[in-house]
């Protein structure tokens, strides 16, 4: 099928091509060009010489070959792979459509990964085997899954089972789909690995085995419980004194001890001896939280922590002067803060190895050297740096593949700006340079003023000037 790709302002489009010429005033042919069934592409047909061309809007939509060309596939990525096969079936068979001619190869099925939602070509005049394509669709999933999440592997395996089957139903594909992770079937010598050979035990082993569950919980929850009474008791601690005191008064009173006091004398004092009590109360709590226990503190120690900070921020990069290799710059963060930090003590070592270097060269009797700090470390990987300073973070290709967008989850890089798409290009690193495709994005990529066309791989040059949609970058190679 021959297949092409064009950008208008601001749309993309995949374009299948038609080998013979179609009934548009069939009921297939203005259900599909109507856009009425939710799990299809949009799209619009228009004839030349004979034959016609089919455009499907892919607008900020990623085809799942490059999707998922590097990521693997876990539980929630296949849940909606196979969850938009079971919708796009269904709708078929509710608006009369011909289930054949919907296209299940890779590249054109596309995945927004913000909604979630799984859309599929439906081009008029394909007519192939659905059950054939499912099967092909599987077995180019099975390698993409994420062998290390066991539920995805059942999952994966239990509907490429059910494809092959010669009694091949929507039904069976739903079971697999909807069957709850405790339901799959694990084999004896999985359980064994989960659980341990229990059944096998004799009597003293197993309730040695209960004995330790049970002071596996004591030693766990006994802190708990003990943190939790003494913050209630702190909590009624100011009230009870209170009480306590003013019914030691009042019937000292009755009782004559003490003078004869007005009930007004009564509550003042009551309240100051309350006000005095929490007063207390608010000190103590003050003292426990600055001042943390031994146990606090050996906790602390085994997670790398200090007591003065967080070891995931400090503690693992505290001794990084030290090191002879500049400490790694993540740029996939939640908060892009981290990311400044992480970059803040890169500078840091290097002026801090470029004035190690002038006393070292002092030590050996040459003063005359004049050295620059912020040039001391020029290598590293290639970049791109932002034509406004300060406005975004620069962008380090240290992978092989780099995506570039503002979805966190999706993206290597993030750049938070209205215009720049969820999943926006990605830079691939080949043996011969840098790779730039713009991934259908809304707003498109420029390099050097020219504007990327879709699925156009474009070979970077130092100091090409990029704009990411509104975000202006030059890229160092």
């Amino acid at each position: 099928m021959k297949t092409e790709y064009k950008r208008d302002m601001n749309h993309n489009y995949l374009i299948l091509y038609g080998e013979e010429e179609i009934n548009t005033d069939s009921y297939q042919v203005r259900m599909l060009v109507g856009n009425i069934i939710p799990s299809l592409l949009k799209c619009r047909i228009q004839g030349m010489d004979g034959k016609f061309m089919v455009y499907f809007d892919i607008t900020s939509r990623q085809a799942l070959n490059r999707l998922y060309e590097e990521k693997k596939m876990g539980i929630e990525d296949l849940r909606r792979i196979f969850g938009g096969f079971v919708k796009v079936m269904e709708d078929t068979a509710e608006y009369l459509m011909n289930p054949g001619q919907l296209v299940l190869a890779p590249e054109y099925i596309f995945t927004d990964m913000e909604e979630g939602q799984v859309y599929f070509c439906l081009m008029p005049g394909y007519d192939r085997d659905i059950k054939e394509q499912f099967q092909a669709l599987t077995e180019y999933i099975l390698p993409k899954i994420d062998h290390e999440d066991g539920v995805a592997v059942m999952l994966g395996y239990g509907v490429y089972r059910r494809a092959m089957e010669n009694s091949f139903h929507l039904e069976h594909i739903k079971e697999e789909l909807y069957k709850l992770p405790e339901e799959q079937e694990i084999s004896p010598a999985e359980e064994k690995d989960l659980f341990g050979d229990e059944q096998r035990m004799e009597p003293e082993e197993k309730d040695q085995l209960e004995n330790d569950r049970i002071e596996f919980v004591r030693e766990n929850r006994a802190p708990e419980i003990k943190n939790s009474a003494g913050q209630s008791l702190r909590k009624v601690l100011p009230a009870a004194v209170s009480l306590v005191i003013l019914a030691g008064i009042a019937a000292a009173t009755v009782m004559g001890y003490l003078p004869y006091l007005e009930t007004g004398v009564l509550l003042g004092a009551a309240l100051l001896i309350l006000m005095a009590a929490m007063g207390i109360s608010w000190i103590m709590k003050r003292r426990t939280k600055e001042t943390p226990s031994s146990a606090q503190k050996s906790r602390r120690q085994k997670e790398g922590q200090t007591e003065y900070g967080d070891s995931e921020l400090f503690g693992k990069n505290s001794d990084f002067l030290h090191k002879k290799e500049s400490p790694k710059v993540f740029e996939r963060t939640e908060n892009n803060g981290n990311a400044e930090l992480f970059q803040e003590e890169r500078s840091v070592y290097r002026g801090m190895e470029s004035v190690q270097k002038e006393k070292k060269s002092m030590c050996n009797g040459n003063f005359g050297e004049t050295m620059v700090l912020s040039a001391a470390v020029t290598s590293g990987p290639a970049s791109f740096v932002s034509r406004e300073p300060g406005e975004l973070a620069t962008i380090y290709l240290q992978e092989d593949l780099t995506v570039v967008g503002k979805l966190a989850n999706a993206c290597d890089a993030v750049i938070d700006l209205p215009t720049v798409s969820r999943i926006h290009a990605k830079i691939r690193k080949k043996e011969e340079g840098y790779y730039l495709t713009d991934m259908n994005s809304r707003n498109g990529t420029m390099v050097n003023g020219r504007l990327l066309l879709p699925d156009e791989e474009y070979r970077l040059q130092n100091e090409d000037e990029v704009d990411f949609a509104q975000a202006r970058y030059v890229f160092l190679e």
